[in-house]
């Protein structure tokens, strides 16, 4: 795998070897193992663990990877193209050429008669079809169903934020869930608009469905570069939702395998062996030594991010902070992982900049700083070190008293942590008039995020009721204002 390139721009040599490997895919029968996939996900129906949820960008993600693989398999050259539908909007696009795609659907049946996908070369049955579905034929319909997404209708999808939001599904809103903006406003369009084989659950018949879904794959990667303080949502434990659209839940049909994966395991394109054609070089992260003098660095372009990397060795609470004049903002992503964010911080340090003190399991871990206004530069410095002595949180003792804490500095976030030592559900929740944020990491590490949650507590509390294996757990309690402070208590019972 290497560059995902527009499919406007690609060689005929290029498209010609695509097609091959396509086309030979196909006649080994590993072409329609694919399509079988896809059918068996929507005939789940509400347990659907490809559509209608959460993990429909990274289940897209994966299954476009190994279908990628295979296709290198065959021609090491090949990368999925992408189709983006804001440009080539009619049917004379040369995605639609004799010698890639082929041509619209023609009579009553809608049959696709140009082109190497077409019935008559005698290469491109269907074999897999939805229930009741005898047409062995690809067909289209384009235009039938309604309009291609505009670049306007991408850009407003492209704003929302976060990725997701409760109930987890199609009822999410569209104005406060990008996943389900981008599926239903987006996506779905593509397949409509060009109709017939599209259509259906078996819709990778039609091998414009893998060009359609780079395509979205693509606008998620842009999604995440646009918002790096997004993460995924939801984080595993969250009720209510479907089984593997959680953060760490294995995604099926791939559940069985000895390492399956989760959406957590695709979150990084880059780390799954491929890139976009259209995106900017991934800056060079900076290494940092822990407690080793400051770093004197530079906003030197308009938008500039700065990349700073260290090795924690062992676990223990660690203080990342800029120095100077420049007003910048900071964001942690870690262990071992450049796109998810632990926290960021603007104005906790002195003046205008950025501190974050958090405690920090063994690990590589990236510090990500920009200035506060897009359009700036300016000069500054950046610095880790760890807190000296025993930094253990405070413990808090299953279905004891509650302990009393207070959030008296901006920012701050205060760690607890508790041993589990028979499995079952725990309600860990906050009590009092202070407006807290509760998040549960663990176990064995405070920095693998299990749940969070806002008001599911009387009042302004949180309260976060989860099944929990045996271990070590980390609940860290955060003003809901990052300015705000004041008292609370919080406790833990099965």
């Amino acid at each position: 795998m290497g560059t995902r390139k527009n499919q406007s721009s690609l060689t005929p040599a290029e498209r010609a070897a695509f097609v091959a490997a396509v086309k030979a895919l196909k006649a080994s029968g590993a072409y329609d193992v694919f399509v079988t996939q896809h059918r068996t996900a929507f005939l789940a129906g509400p347990n659907d663990p490809a559509h209608g949820g959460p993990a429909f960008l990274p289940w897209h993600r994966e299954y476009l990877r190994r279908f990628e693989r295979a296709l290198a398999g065959i021609d090491p050259t090949v990368s999925i193209p992408y189709w983006d539908w804001t440009v080539d909007r009619t049917a004379a696009a040369s995605l639609w050429g004799p010698d890639f795609m082929g041509g619209n659907g023609t009579g009553a049946d809608q049959r696709v008669t140009t082109g190497p996908f077409a019935f008559s070369t005698g290469e491109w049955s269907l074999t897999v079809r939805d229930p009741g579905d005898l047409t062995t034929f690809l067909t289209r319909a384009f235009g039938s169903m309604g309009a291609l997404p505009t670049q306007q209708t991408v850009n407003a999808a492209k704003a929302v934020v976060p990725y997701d939001t409760a109930p987890w599904n199609a009822n999410s809103s569209n104005n406060g869930s990008f996943r389900n903006r981008l599926e239903g406003v987006v996506h779905n369009p593509g397949h409509m608009w060009v109709g017939g084989s599209m259509m259906a659950m078996s819709s990778p018949n039609d091998p414009v469905f893998w060009l359609h879904h780079c395509n979205i794959d693509r606008l998620w990667a842009e999604w995440q570069r646009e918002h790096p303080e997004q993460s995924y949502l939801p984080p595993s434990g969250t009720p209510g939702v479907v089984a593997g659209h959680a953060l760490d839940d294995p995604m099926p049909p791939w559940n069985n395998e000895s390492t399956p994966p989760t959406p957590r395991s695709v979150l990084d394109h880059h780390t799954l062996g491929y890139t976009y054609d259209n995106e900017p070089v991934s800056p060079q992260a900076l290494p940092l030594t822990i407690d080793a003098p400051p770093v004197t660095a530079s906003i030197g372009g308009a938008g500039e991010v700065d990349v700073f990397s260290f090795v924690v060795s062992s676990s223990g609470r660690y203080t990342i902070a800029t120095e100077g004049t420049t007003d910048v903002v900071m964001g942690l992503y870690g262990p071992n992982d450049m796109t998810t964010l632990l926290v960021e911080d603007d104005d906790s340090g002195a003046g205008s900049n950025a501190q974050i003190a958090r405690e920090l399991a063994p690990g590589t871990y990236y510090a990500r700083v920009r200035h506060y206004s897009g359009s700036s530069t300016g000069d500054y410095r950046i610095l880790v070190t760890r807190a000296a002595g025993p930094s253990a949180p405070p413990t808090l003792q299953i279905n004891g008293p509650a302990v009393q804490g207070s959030i008296g500095t901006v920012n701050e976030r205060d760690l607890y942590g508790f041993r589990v030592t028979a499995p079952g559900t725990y309600t860990i929740e906050t009590a009092g008039n202070t407006d807290c944020v509760l998040r549960l990491f663990g176990p064995e590490t405070p920095t693998n995020l299990v749940a969070e949650d806002d008001d599911s507590g009387p009042g302004a509390n949180s309260r976060i009721v989860a099944n929990l294996e045996p271990g070590t757990y980390f609940a860290e309690v955060q003003h809901y204002s990052p300015t705000g402070t004041g008292s609370y208590s919080i406790s833990v019972r099965s």
